[in-house]
């Protein structure tokens, strides 16, 4: 599966040293050319270390940069002017793949994804899927998950115990029962 992926999930888990499980979860991520700019351009312009390490990923080969579709963009922005021009382009390269996954933490450029029938998802998507497909151990998703937090992932109170409680679920799920000695 391929993802196209927004700035807020490439800077937020490259902050928590986490930007590895996209590559454990996608055979291919794509960001498009106004999400690198202000990811890296503009970043490394700042000083911030994000910027550095998404980068080293691009350079590696492991994020792919690329022109959005102008035609799609333009169709993106006549639905919904109030997006970023990041997200229109995101979006126009995730109905290009369609099928994909379109990775967004914006809570309105979500519902555009919806309108659009893309499949959208956030950066705790990536950090629960990680531990259910047993990329990463359950702890460490719970330990990316404080870390995020740490480094500034914006999220309420309520969802952060909700993706809590559903990684120490998969944790329940993971844990070999010890049903007794048998005679």
């Amino acid at each position: 599966m391929r993802a196209v992926a927004n700035s807020t999930p490439l800077i937020h888990l490259s902050r928590a040293s986490a930007l590895h499980l996209l590559f454990k979860l996608y055979e291919e991520v794509v960001i498009p050319r106004a999400v690198y700019v202000e990811v890296v351009v503009k970043g490394l312009e700042r000083g911030f270390g994000d910027a550095e390490v998404v980068k080293a990923a691009v350079e590696e080969g492991l994020i792919r940069v690329e022109e959005a579709p102008t035609d799609g963009v333009e169709r993106v922005t006549r639905i919904a002017p109030m997006l970023h021009r990041g997200e229109a382009e995101v979006l126009a390269l995730a109905l290009r793949y369609k099928p994909c996954h379109v990775l967004l933490d914006d809570r309105v450029a979500r519902l555009v994804a919806s309108t659009l029938e893309l499949e959208a998802h956030g950066t705790l998507y990536v950090l629960a899927a990680a531990a259910a497909r047993n990329a990463i151990a359950v702890e460490e998703a719970l330990s990316i998950l404080d870390k995020l937090v740490k480094s500034g992932f914006r999220i309420s109170i309520e969802l952060y115990l909700k993706a809590r409680a559903k990684l120490l679920k998969l944790k329940e799920k993971q844990q070999p029962r010890d049903f007794g000695a048998s005679a």
